[in-house]
């Protein structure tokens, strides 16, 4: 017999089919770049399964920050210019642009506030792992696709709730749990699930709310709890969730970094952020 949170997961996983396949596409990178012997014809067939996201990724391959003085007219030779690392990261990023190109209106969010909230958190995780000893790539990529969840419970209010909103302060995570019975940060696990994640990330995402309470899991949920605060530190941080990210010493602990640190990571996240933003053109 089917059970309803059966019935919840079959549902999240046939919209989730439905998402542009962007986030799929970038997931699946993450697991390519991890064997080093990665053919790039792999990589470039991976990507140019679609259409916008390789118009997008060829747009920002030749801005200046990735570029130099010569321009780039096709995956191979972005892939050859600058790398599998930072091909990755480009399609990152071009995959925030174009899965989050409405907002989320379910959510009080715009575009700009998805992309910029997404950047921040995937630039202060990779540089919070990176301190940890921790795979950087990895926590950059989940940095990135921590809000689809929220995107796909967002898809789930449009068709079967239209005019439902979500609140715009207090916990959002306990108003998702009264709404959907399932979170955005349990729906975003189930997705990477699906699409064939290392089990760390999954479960990472999935506890990063409350971290400590989860030990076996790894360091990575108190990583993106950490990546979280810094993102509300710098003014990025989404007003339903603020009350959630606090730097507690076991949450520091966790991730293998000190309180000193954090504070350093906010200034570097800024300046990373704000770097990035104009090397590649991005208003």
């Amino acid at each position: 017999m089917m059970t309803a949170q059966t019935a919840l997961k079959e549902h999240i996983l046939r919209l989730a089919q439905k998402l542009p396949t962007s986030p799929q596409i970038f997931a699946k990178l993450c697991v390519l770049l991890d064997d080093l012997n990665s053919d790039p014809g792999r990589v470039v067939d991976l990507i140019g399964v679609d259409t916008g996201l390789t118009a997008r990724v060829l747009r920002l391959s030749n801005s200046v920050f990735f570029r130099g003085s010569l321009s780039v007219e096709s995956l191979d030779e972005a892939i050859n210019r600058v790398g599998f690392r930072e091909v990755h990261k480009i399609v990152g990023i071009a995959m925030t642009e174009q899965a989050f190109k409405d907002g989320l209106p379910a959510y009080h969010l715009s575009a700009m506030q998805i992309f910029d909230n997404s950047v921040v958190t995937a630039l202060a995780m990779e540089s919070i792992a990176g301190q940890a000893g921790e795979d950087e790539h990895e926590a950059y990529t989940v940095g990135l696709l921590r809000q689809i969840g929220k995107l796909v419970l967002g898809r789930i209010l449009e068709k079967e709730r239209p005019g439902t909103m979500s609140p715009m302060t207090g916990d959002i995570a306990v108003w998702e749990k009264a709404e959907f019975n399932i979170t955005s940060h349990e729906t975003t696990a189930i997705i990477l699930e699906a699409w064939k994640l290392p089990l760390s990330v999954c479960n990472g995402i999935r506890h990063h709310h409350k971290p400590e309470t989860y030990e076996k899991d790894g360091p990575l949920g108190a990583i993106m709890h950490l990546g979280c605060w810094v993102a509300e530190k710098i003014g990025k941080g989404l007003s339903a969730e603020s009350a959630i990210w606090e730097p507690i010493p076991e949450r520091l602990a966790r991730a293998g970094v000190t309180d000193e640190f954090m504070r350093e990571c906010v200034e570097r996240t800024q300046v990373a952020f704000d770097d990035l933003r104009q090397q590649l053109g991005i208003t």
